[in-house]
């Protein structure tokens, strides 16, 4: 390919995005509603992506601190206790345990039952009668792997039993795995609701130049070169109604994000959403982008295949 032939289709796709800038310019108005509706489509779909997203990960960071509560027998002596220690320090799936004896547990009931109404009824308990207890933290805080860590440690000789929640872990997952389900759905939705929306605009734009596209066929123009200044206006409706989107679900988050941070406090952690999310910001962007070049497609083609030069 020539040089002469690069700059003339350069030249071409200038002046095409240049005749779209100017139109939109004149039509401000209707350019930012269409604008408008696009960012809103995409922003519903973000939003709720970057709350599931993001209670995820505050899930995972919770479960990092499930403990298994592995409680001895109340007979069980110091070998057994030391037996059982050992096997501990060799498993491979425990990062950490701690150990609480019997007298320890007792002490800190005591203290806490100090200045309560029970606390007669402690002090007249004839003996201990609280286990030795392990709290184990483990490596992998998946739920299935923290269930056969627990049901293998509750195998062990002297263990009377071996306490995990993870019923809530597995729920909220099933409910976040549901939720990004609806949420694909909702944005499939929306797409083919912007994809309706884009191609109405298109073609009304087509049917006020009719025309003019009928001259440039008659004046030997291609269908890829009617088409093109049409395209880049889909594509620059999705280009700003992206960004807009993305100004939106800023806008959002940070009036969220006080009642969040005090969600999270509840759970000792400095949680919080970003105004910002690169991954989420690009693909709103390109995923608009897309749409209003396809919508823009769709309308145009079928438009210019209905003209028909008399």
């Amino acid at each position: 390919m020539s040089a002469n032939i690069i700059s003339t289709l350069l030249n071409h796709h200038a002046q095409a995005i240049k005749l779209v800038l100017t139109r939109m310019h004149n039509n401000a108005a209707s350019t930012f509603m269409i604008c408008l509706v696009i960012a809103v489509a995409m922003c519903v779909p973000g939003v709720f992506y970057m709350g599931v997203d993001h209670l995820s990960k505050l899930t995972n960071h919770m479960q990092d601190e499930t403990e298994i509560s592995l409680f001895l027998k109340l007979d069980a002596d110091k070998d057994t206790l030391s037996e059982i220690e050992g096997i501990l320090a060799k498993n491979a799936a425990i990062k950490q345990y701690a150990l609480v004896t019997k007298e320890q547990a007792w002490q800190q009931f005591k203290e806490k039952s100090a200045t309560n109404e029970v606390n007669n009824q402690v002090n007249q308990l004839a003996k201990n009668p609280l286990p030795d207890a392990f709290f184990i933290q483990a490596k992998s805080a998946e739920p299935e792997a923290l269930e056969l860590l627990k049901n293998e440690l509750q195998a062990i000789p002297g263990i009377e039993q071996a306490l995990l929640n993870t019923e809530w872990a597995k729920r909220l997952s099933t409910l976040l795995t549901l939720g990004k389900k609806i949420i694909l759905f909702v944005a499939a939705l929306l797409a083919l609701a912007l994809l309706v929306i884009i191609g109405n605009t298109v073609r009304m734009q087509i049917l006020t130049q009719k025309d003019e596209i009928v001259v440039s066929k008659l004046i030997g123009a291609t269908s890829s070169f009617i088409r093109m200044p049409f395209l880049y206006a889909g594509i620059l409706y999705g280009l700003l109604g992206g960004i807009l989107a993305i100004v939106l679900l800023a806008a959002i988050v940070l009036g969220f994000n006080q009642s969040v941070m005090q969600l999270s406090n509840l759970y000792n952690s400095d949680f919080s959403l970003p105004l910002f999310n690169p991954s989420l910001s690009i693909s709103i962007i390109c995923a608009a982008i897309f749409i209003g070049w396809l919508g823009s497609y769709l309308a145009v083609t079928r438009a210019i295949a209905a003209i028909k030069i008399t």
